[in-house]
């Protein structure tokens, strides 16, 4: 039997889809920008701090999420962060379904046309003016 048939089935399929993938929290923190909607998508999912361990994320308010740690001993285990801990490399492997890693890659994958990013450092560094030269004249004062 190959996984083919072996997987033909609509079970295996449903396990598939529900099988949580690994994913780097700065894919979501790029994907979800300054959406709301988007942010309220991880509550319930598991993540990694890098010091603290796995915890799940439990709520997200404003520039806040709450992430339930259970083996920060000593303290206590619901833990408030910023979400640009995202951006800034506190958490790996970010648990998600399939069908949130393909919205997350969804833009990535949207736009393979967007300039480089040197291009577009070059087109926003602004020219300084060319100096202009002071003309001096016998009664130009020195000022002191």
């Amino acid at each position: 039997m190959t996984q083919s048939d072996a997987c033909s089935n609509h079970e295996c399929n449903r396990l598939d889809s529900e099988t949580p993938i690994k994913i780097d929290p700065l894919s979501f923190f790029r994907y979800a920008s300054f959406s709301k909607d988007r942010w309220q998508e991880l509550i319930g999912l598991t993540i990694n701090h890098c010091t603290f361990g796995l915890g799940t994320i439990k709520k997200i308010d404003g520039e806040y999420i709450y992430i339930d740690l259970p083996q920060r001993q000593g303290k206590k285990q619901l833990t408030e962060f910023g979400l640009d801990s995202f951006r800034r490399g506190f958490f790996n492997n970010l648990e998600v379904n399939n069908a949130l890693q393909q919205k997350i890659l969804a833009p990535v994958e949207a736009s393979p046309e967007m300039p480089s990013q040197s291009a577009t450092v070059e087109a926003e560094t602004p020219q300084e003016p060319a100096k202009k030269k002071r003309k001096y004249t016998k009664t130009t004062k020195k000022q002191g």
